[in-house]
C-alpha cells in the first residue's frame, strides 16, 4: 500500500521500532516515527549545498549566474542547529507519552476535552493534568535561517503516518503562520485547521468550528479535540512576533497564549524574531526554559568567541566561501573575513546575498575576482535599504537598535554581552592588518581613495593615524582615518528661542567648549537625541568603550 492507496499524498504506511525507553514502550506513536539520529546524522540532513565542480568557474556567464541564484538555499549546520534539532526531536517524543491510542487514557483525556467543549467549565490545566504541557521558544534576529532549519529537521519525519491496525492518521507536527495582522489566537487556531483539512483525506475542519463566530476559548477547545483525534504530535507556530500587531493588549494576549498552549495539549514552539519578546513574559520564558527544552536564543553569528578565538561566524564563512563561480577565486584571509563581518554583521542571509550578489557584479564587470573594494561597491549599491538596521547593529546603540524591534536585543545582558565581545575581538591577532605592518599606512590610504577621498588627503589622514598610535589593526585605523577627513571646526554654540509666532528662532549664546548644555543646544537644532549629541561631543561614552577598562 502507498500514499496513493491511502488517499493522501503526505501519507506513509506504519512501520514500528522497538523501543527500549520504557516510557516509550509499546506506543505505536512513538514506535513509528523514525530512530533519533545522530549528531553526524543531523549535520548531514540539515546540510545543503550547490552542487558545485571547479570546472563549473569556465561555464558562460549565464550559467554561472544561475548557478550563483542556488547560493540562497546554502544551509550548513552550527553547533545551534544540532542542538535545536536534538530538543525536537525529544519534544516530539516526549509528547506522545500517555497519548497511546485505543488505551483508557487516551478515551479519557478525549472524554475530558469533549466535556470541556460542551460545558466550557472546566479547567484546561485539569485535561491536561496527566500529561505535562511542552513548550519553548526560538527567537532571534531576523534572517538567521530559523524557519529554514526547522523546515530541513522536520523534513526528515513523515507528516503523516497510517496506523491501518488503528485505522488512524497521525500528524506528527503541523507548522503554522500567525497572520500578519495579529489576528492573535483565532488566526493560531484557523491555521491548525486548515492545515489539518489539506493533510487529512476527506476532513472539513475549518467549515465546522471556524465558520461560526464561536469565542477564541470555544474555538480552542474544538482545535483541541481535533488535534487529539489526529494525534498531532508538534506543533510550530511561526511569525508569532505578529501578535504584537493585534489590536488587544500584550497582557491579553499572553493570558490567550498560556490558555492556548495548555488547551492543545502538544508540544509547541513558538518561532519568531526578538520582536516577539514584548508578547512573552519573562515568566513564560523563563518557565519554559525550566521544562528541560529550552533552546538558546538565536542572535547573530559571532566573529569571535569570548577567549578570542575563531566563532561561528568563520566556520560558516569557511564553507560559504568554497562557492566561488567566478575565473579568479580567492582565498579566504583574515581582511576579507573582517570585511564579510562588518558588512553583514554575522546576518546569515545578509552575508549570502552579499557574497552572491558581489559574485555577479564581478563576472559583468570583468574583474572575475572578489575583493574587499568590490564587497564594499556591492553593500553600498545593493544593499542601502539594510544600512539604517546594519548601522544599529555595529554601533550596538540602544536608542538606534529600539528603531529595530526585530533585531534589537531582548534584554540588558545581551547587549552588554555584545559590547564585551567587541573590546576583546579588537584586541585579536587575526582582526586584519597591524600597525607594525609596512603596508599598514598605505593599505589605510587606498581604503580612503577607494572610498572617494582626494589623493593627498587620504595620505596625510593615514599618516595622521599612524603618528596618533592609538589604532590597534587596519580596521581601527581606516575608521580613525576617515574621522580624520570628516571632521569639522566647532560651530559657536547656540540656542533656541520662541517668537511670538512659535517659530524657533536661532540665537548664539557663550557656553564653554566642554559645557555638556551645547548637546541639549544641538539636540534642539538638528532635532536630534540629546544623548547621541553627548556621544558626538565625547561627553558621554559608547557601552563598549565604558567596559574597555585597560
Amino acid at each position: 500500500m502507498d500514499n496513493r492507496q491511502l488517499n493522501c499524498p503526505e501519507a506513509v504506511l506504519a512501520q514500528y521500532n522497538t523501543q527500549r525507553l520504557p516510557q516509550f514502550k509499546g506506543n505505536p506513536l512513538v514506535e513509528a516515527l523514525p530512530l533519533a539520529m545522530t549528531n553526524d546524522e543531523i549535520f548531514e540532513a540539515m546540510t545543503l549545498l550547490p552542487e558545485f565542480e571547479q570546472q563549473q568557474q569556465s561555464w558562460s556567464d549565464d550559467e554561472r549566474i544561475q548557478m550563483i541564484l542556488t547560493l540562497s538555499n546554502f544551509t550548513i549546520p552550527l553547533p545551534r542547529h544540532i542542538s535545536m534539532a536534538r530538543s525536537l526531536d525529544s519534544m516530539l517524543r516526549a509528547g506522545y507519552c500517555g497519548r497511546m491510542p485505543r488505551t483508557t487514557e487516551h478515551a479519557a483525556r478525549l472524554q475530558k476535552t469533549y466535556d470541556a467543549r460542551m460545558h466550557g467549565k472546566q479547567s484546561a490545566l485539569e485535561v491536561l493534568a496527566s500529561n505535562p504541557q511542552l513548550s519553548t521558544l526560538l527567537m532571534g534576529v531576523s534572517g538567521m535561517g530559523k524557519t529554514t532549519s526547522i523546515k530541513r529537521f522536520f523534513s526528515n519525519i513523515p507528516q503523516v503516518i497510517y496506523h491501518p491496525e488503528l485505522h488512524i492518521y497521525q500528524i506528527t507536527y503541523l507548522h503554522v503562520e500567525m497572520p500578519s495582522d495579529g489576528a492573535s489566537i483565532k488566526g493560531l487556531a484557523h491555521g491548525i485547521l486548515q492545515q489539518i483539512d489539506r493533510l487529512i483525506p476527506g476532513a472539513n475542519y475549518y467549515a465546522l468550528y471556524a465558520k461560526g463566530k464561536s469565542s477564541a476559548d470555544t474555538l480552542m477547545r474544538s482545535v483541541a479535540r481535533v488535534m487529539n483525534q489526529h494525534f498531532v504530535g508538534f506543533l510550530i507556530a511561526d511569525e508569532i512576533q505578529n501578535l504584537t500587531n493585534s489590536r488587544k493588549g500584550k497582557e491579553t494576549v499572553m493570558t490567550e497564549l498560556v490558555s492556548a498552549c495548555n488547551e492543545l495539549g502538544v508540544p509547541i514552539l513558538f518561532v519568531g524574531t526578538n520582536k516577539a519578546a514584548s508578547v512573552f513574559s519573562l515568566d513564560f520564558r523563563k518557565s519554559r526554559r525550566a521544562s528541560g527544552h529550552g533552546i538558546e536564543h538565536w542572535d547573530r553569528l559571532q566573529e569571535f568567541n569570548d577567549d578570542n578565538s575563531h566563532g561561528e561566524w568563520r566556520d560558516f564563512l569557511e564553507v560559504l566561501w568554497t562557492f566561488q563561480w567566478v575565473r579568479n577565486p580567492v582565498e579566504l584571509n583574515a581582511d576579507l573575513a573582517a570585511n564579510m563581518y562588518h558588512l553583514s554583521q554575522g546576518v546569515i542571509d545578509i552575508a549570502i546575498k552579499l557574497f552572491a550578489s558581489a559574485q555577479v557584479k564581478a563576472i559583468f564587470d570583468k574583474s572575475e575576482c572578489i575583493t574587499s573594494e568590490l564587497l564594499c561597491d556591492v553593500y553600498d549599491s545593493e544593499l542601502s535599504l539594510l544600512h539604517p538596521m546594519l548601522d544599529a547593529l555595529r554601533e550596538g546603540n540602544p536608542n538606534k537598535l529600539a528603531q529595530f524591534p526585530d533585531i534589537a536585543p531582548i534584554g540588558t545582558a545581551d547587549l552588554v554581552n555584545s559590547a564585551v565581545r567587541k573590546v576583546r575581538a579588537r584586541t585579536s591577532d587575526t582582526y586584519g592588518v597591524k600597525p607594525s605592518d609596512p603596508t599598514y599606512e598605505a593599505s589605510i590610504a587606498a581604503s580612503l581613495i577607494t572610498g572617494g577621498i582626494n589623493d593627498e588627503v587620504a595620505l596625510d589622514a593615514a599618516a595622521a593615524v599612524v603618528e596618533a598610535g592609538t589604532a590597534m589593526n587596519l580596521r581601527e585605523g581606516v575608521q580613525e582615518a576617515w574621522k580624520e577627513v570628516t571632521a569639522t571646526r566647532p560651530k559657536k554654540a547656540t540656542r533656541g528661542t520662541k517668537s511670538l509666532s512659535g517659530q524657533l528662532v536661532v540665537a548664539a549664546v557663550e557656553y564653554d567648549a566642554d559645557d555638556y548644555r551645547n548637546a541639549e543646544v544641538q539636540a534642539k537644532i538638528g532635532k536630534s537625541d540629546v544623548h547621541l549629541e553627548l556621544q558626538r561631543l565625547r561627553m558621554a561614552l559608547p557601552l563598549e568603550e565604558l567596559l574597555d577598562i585597560s
